[in-house]
């Protein structure tokens, strides 16, 4: 008995999230002036600012913004915007970590796949919903430029090659890379061995 398999096609759309509240802030704009309030960072990259709760509030935008950092944890997330190689457009990234030989950026969407039908019938194959995509970027010092290495999205390009190249200038991590021990699952363990043990 001869069988087919329908493909399924799933319909990704991003958007990027929000904070959901309006946490303690500071602003520190590129003329070095501070402002310090309340601020959420919207969906767009624009930062709605109050210098209190109550007061009107004022919109913001990385043009005019070196520095975001939001208090609503024991240490304050900090926001920029950098220019990713090979892209036109920066981006608004949150700074994860800043080690001796790289810093370590995310930006983080959600993504909607759309229900999967069969084709001729009504029911869908698989469940549609929102889901958070988390992509990673990193800089070494003397670089003017973020790179983009990896993503929790499904269709995302090859770790295993963009790591091999970008950590090229440490040979015991590369090797670890390419023989599977380290994985895109493993990017934390990736990014602290390279500024722990690499030179």
């Amino acid at each position: 008995m001869k069988f087919t398999i329908p493909l399924l096609f799933t319909l990704i759309i991003y958007v990027p999230m929000a904070n959901a509240q309006k946490d303690r802030a500071e602003l520190i704009l590129k003329n070095g002036a501070k402002l310090e309030g309340y601020a959420v960072l919207k969906s767009l990259d624009k930062i709605k600012f109050r210098k209190q709760k109550k007061a009107d509030k004022e919109f913001y935008t990385f043009d005019k913004v070196d520095t975001l950092k939001i208090y609503d944890d024991f240490e304050p997330k900090l926001y920029i915007q950098a220019k990713v190689k090979d892209e036109e457009k920066p981006k608004v990234l949150k700074i994860v970590d800043i080690g001796k030989n790289l810093i370590y950026y995310r930006k983080i969407s959600q993504g909607y796949g759309a229900p999967a039908f069969m084709p001729g019938g009504n029911m869908p194959m698989t469940v549609g919903g929102f889901y958070n995509v988390t992509n990673s970027y990193v800089r070494k010092p003397d670089e003017d430029e973020v790179t983009y290495l990896a993503s929790t999205n499904w269709l995302s390009g090859n770790f295993k090659n963009a790591a091999s190249e970008y950590f090229a200038d440490c040979p015991n991590l590369v090797a670890k890379i390419k023989n599977r021990e380290l994985k895109k699952k493993h990017l934390k363990e990736i990014i602290t061995y390279y500024n722990s043990k690499c030179e």
